[in-house]
């Protein structure tokens, strides 16, 4: 083949390899938008339909919970193609009910009722998250007071929250260490690279940015408390994700579920005993 041939090969290539990275991306930007029909009336909780804005101006539909005479509170943050009713989610509110918590649950950026046509894993999810820290703070919650739990992409997220701010404590479920870690282990590392380029182009993130690692050092760094849950059958975020978060935050409390899948700790019949003695061991440090 000439040199001309070759280049015109290679470009061939180089071109087709963007397109489907740039196809893939494309793809699962779009998450699903589950409806349930669940509501925290299943536990015979009140509760009212809110609206709370992100730090970038989105309208995210919410719910708001309340508790009792304390002032503490909890946000609750599902993952992804979930959403604020998922049955994963909604299992942790009688624990926060009984405990006197009330409790903030919204639908991230296009996700449930929320606007928005894209998802990008994390990143800019977490506008969403300090948006609700803002909702809860013009309500008389200082984030000292409120306590944030994610699930998979929402936990990751609310890790990476809670390094930038003095939150009570965070309970992470089936949380990522880093994106880019995921994505290797999901799309092969030949095709990461691509992807993580076309993130940049179609959504404006930098995927290698997204690492929660570094924030659970900086939680362990101010003493923050944080509850780590994560099966070790988990196929959509590996176990070796909930093992690093750990490595960077020895200290945690990390409940490894023998034989579990992703986000199913809510099935576990200690799952309620355990969240309450986590949240429990926080009442002498509001």
């Amino acid at each position: 083949m000439t040199e001309a041939g070759l280049a015109a090969s290679a470009a061939a290539l180089a071109a087709g390899y963007l397109g489907a990275s740039l196809q893939l991306v494309w793809r699962q930007s779009r998450p699903r938008r589950e409806v349930t029909g669940l509501t925290p009336a299943l536990y015979g909780l009140d509760f009212s339909e809110v609206r709370v804005r992100s730090r970038d101006g989105l309208e995210l539909a919410g719910w708001w919970v309340p508790g009792g005479r304390e002032r503490k509170a909890a946000l609750l943050v599902h993952g992804l193609n979930a959403s604020k009713s998922s049955p994963y989610v909604l299992p942790a509110l009688p624990v926060y009910a009984q405990l006197g918590y009330g409790v903030l649950l919204v639908d991230l950026r296009a996700h449930g009722a929320s606007p928005g046509g894209r998802t990008t894993l994390g990143a800019l999810e977490l506008r969403d998250v300090l948006g609700g820290l803002d909702w809860l703070a013009q309500r008389g919650f200082p984030r000292e007071a409120v306590v944030l739990h994610g699930w998979s992409m929402g936990a990751s997220t609310v890790l990476r929250v809670a390094a930038g701010e003095s939150v009570r404590a965070v309970v992470a479920d089936s949380g990522y260490a880093r994106l880019s870690r995921l994505l290797r282990q999901r799309m092969g590392p030949w095709l990461y690279p691509g992807a993580a380029l076309a993130s940049r182009w179609l959504l404006g993130v930098n995927l290698a940015a997204v690492d929660p690692e570094a924030a659970a050092a900086r939680l362990r760094a101010a003493g923050t408390p944080l509850f780590l849950l994560h099966g070790n059958a988990d196929r959509t975020v590996p176990y070796d994700h909930a093992l690093r978060l750990h490595a960077a935050y020895p200290e945690a409390r990390l409940w490894t579920l023998e034989g579990f899948p992703h986000v199913s700790a809510w099935r576990h019949p200690e799952y309620a005993a355990r969240l309450h003695a986590f949240l429990s061991g926080l009442g002498g440090r509001w």
